[in-house]
């Protein structure tokens, strides 16, 4: 039998089909996500958890004209299958393929392109305030999922929205009680209190009975208030909202399509103040394992990712830390809704008391941190890079201005691989290089990470270690942390010829280009220059002197990266010397393998190879010999 979902190809075909047709539609996409996710990777219980609502919001506004505005917009993946892209949506997330974000390149439906939270409010705000300059009658929605209201990016827009009333917007609080981590703060405990109260389950079930009889918008709409208030006052601080300036409208239930449909139809009529609905749904839902374990299944590892034996460079982080904390009571940790990601759940489970999840507020974070620092802790703040960026003010004047001892465990440093161009952490030491009081690092291995683990929480004032996503190297881990003199890097290869300085997760692979090179008779010192800040000046500068030709390498945007740091070096020290540097282009970087990745941008040992053979051409084995 044809699929519904087969018979789709814009949004607006959705409006000729029954409910009982909408509900295997659902059934339909929820098939293709999980056997998609399970093939591809992704993120697969936040999507498992809006399909409804997608469709309800597309057989109620009309996109492209109106303006739908996913916050982070990894929950797409609906949204997708209905606009148009239901045939290629088998490549999501692979190189080339469809993006697991909205990308407003593959279709004139996605609004707007966000992997960071807290942006729908203000974007849905600025299209709905365009929209009005314009003459138009276009809406704009906001769709916010309840872990973005820990971000204060969330409530200086909505905070903007009721100021000025701008008549055609939404906002729609997709409440389930997760962000990544589970939720934290004042809002998961409200929800926690009306989601297990006995009469929000008995009027849940009612409203989908009576649904799947009656479709009539008054209705369903009368069935819906019922709900608001037989509990309001009692548990629901819908007062909040209203005093706010919204017009509160909920909770409904995020699975029912007719209530949804009907209560937005009606919202969209609302003038007087912005409407907010207040949508509760299931994070996984219809797939037992993402609902079971939404966490786990927020976005499961590709089965086509590479395997190792080798723990996680986060595992590292933490395995580490966790060793400081049982030596030292002053050691604390952070999180911003990453507890998974940046393993410190695992450290949170021996020391509950000590790790702080303070939600997606990277700012708060890195400013909490600050003040612990003041009153005579050693916090360590492990956030994703991408993620850091949003708290560049804070590192620069709660931290590096106080001088303070903030240990920032940059996570994802360097290209993430599939999430794509929102996420890749290849700007962290551009942003960070530039403010004084703080020392920078990346380690070439998992076992030179834990060392500088150590060496950090000794270190009195505020330090940085960037380390890439995935598993280490399966090097040999030394028993005992031993700490390293700060801005000291090591020549690991020596050579005659060619000078490369790697950094990080480069260092390896230039090792392998300085042994194929050897073939061609081309001898590479390769330096594992460990620090960005402070330089090792002495060791930079004598092996550059050595060759006279210079190769850095590094995972970070080129302007204002390592590269540049070495090229301010040289050339404050009238060494004369040929200078190149190989790191990531002024672009953003389009989703992929990290390891193809990495061949494309020519920083593989291959890629390697061939700079150095383009930038240094005339170096043959006699050349060498005659030097000898």
């Amino acid at each position: 039998m044809t699929r519904i979902l087969d018979r789709i190809d814009e949004p607006a075909q959705l409006r000729k089909f029954s409910l009982s047709e909408l509900k295997q539609l659902a059934d339909e996409i929820r098939e293709v996500i999980i056997s998609t996710v399970n093939k591809n990777g992704g993120h697969m219980a936040s999507n498992l958890g809006v399909v409804e609502l997608t469709i309800a919001l597309h057989r109620v506004f009309e996109s492209p004209k109106d303006k739908i505005v996913w916050d982070t917009s990894n929950q797409c993946y609906t949204h997708k299958l209905l606009t148009g892209r239901r045939d290629n949506f088998c490549s999501i997330r692979t190189h080339g393929g469809l993006s697991g974000f909205l990308e407003p390149r593959e279709s004139s439906h996605d609004a707007y392109c966000a992997g960071h939270a807290g942006t729908a409010p203000s974007i849905a705000l600025g299209y709905a305030l365009g929209a009005q300059l314009r003459g138009e009658t276009n809406h704009a929605v906001a769709i916010l999922g309840d872990g973005a209201l820990t971000a204060g990016l969330s409530y200086e827009g909505l905070n903007n929205i009721v100021q000025h009333k701008p008549g055609n917007l939404m906002v729609i609080l997709n409440d389930n009680g997760m962000s990544i981590s589970e939720n934290i703060g004042w809002l998961t405990r409200w929800r926690d209190k009306m989601a297990l109260h006995p009469d929000y389950l008995s009027i849940v079930q009612r409203s989908r009975q009576f649904a799947d009889r009656f479709s009539q918008a008054d209705v369903i709409y009368r069935l819906a208030k019922r709900l608001k208030d037989s509990l309001q006052g009692l548990i629901i601080p819908s007062m909040f909202w209203e005093e706010m300036g919204f017009k509160y409208l909920g909770p409904i239930d995020g699975h029912n399509i007719h209530e949804l449909e009907s209560i937005m139809t009606i919202a969209k009529g609302y003038t007087e103040k912005p409407p907010l609905i207040h949508v509760i749904t299931e994070k996984g839902k219809g797939y037992p394992p993402a609902e079971q374990d939404p966490i786990k299944y927020h976005q499961p590892a590709s089965p086509n990712g590479a395997s190792s034996s080798a723990p996680t460079y986060s595992q590292v982080f933490a395995s580490t830390l966790i060793r400081l904390m049982q030596e030292d009571e002053r050691y604390v940790a952070i999180s911003a809704a990453m507890l998974e990601g940046t393993a410190l759940s695992k450290v949170r489970t021996k020391f509950p008391k000590r790790v702080f999840d303070v939600g997606i507020a990277e700012q708060h974070a890195v400013t909490m941190a600050a003040g612990m620092a003041k009153a005579g802790l050693r916090p360590f703040v492990a956030i994703y890079s991408t993620f850091l960026q949003r708290s560049f003010d804070q590192i620069a004047h709660d931290v590096c201005l106080q001088d303070l001892p903030v240990v920032l465990a940059v996570d994802r440093a360097g290209l993430v691989g599939e999430d794509g161009k929102t996420h890749q952490g290849v700007f962290d030491i551009s942003y960070l290089r530039c403010l004084p009081n703080i020392v920078i690092a990346a380690p070439k291995d998992e076992n030179e990470l834990q060392h500088l683990v150590y060496t950090s929480a000794r270190h009195t004032g505020a330090m940085a270690i960037r380390y890439p996503r995935g598993n280490g190297l399966g090097v040999p881990m030394d028993p005992v942390l031993r700490e390293i003199p700060l801005g000291t890097g090591e020549i690991i290869r020596e050579g005659s010829d060619v000078t490369i300085i790697a950094l990080g997760s480069t260092v390896y692979p230039s090792l392998q280009a300085a042994d194929t090179l050897a073939q061609e008779g081309i001898e590479c010192t390769v330096v594992n220059a460990r620090f960005v800040k402070p330089l090792d000046n002495a060791l930079i500068l004598s092996a550059s002197a050595k060759t006279g030709r210079v190769l850095t390498v590094e995972e970070n945007t080129l302007e204002g990266g390592f590269g540049s740091a070495v090229a301010e070096l040289l050339a404050c020290s009238g060494i004369n010397v040929r200078l190149d540097r190989l790191g990531i282009p002024d672009e953003f970087i389009e989703h992929g393998p990290q390891s193809k990745l990495r061949e494309i941008l020519g920083l593989d040992s291959a890629g390697i190879v061939q700079r150095i053979k383009a930038t240094f051409p005339g170096l043959s084995k006699s050349r060498v010999y005659s030097r000898v």
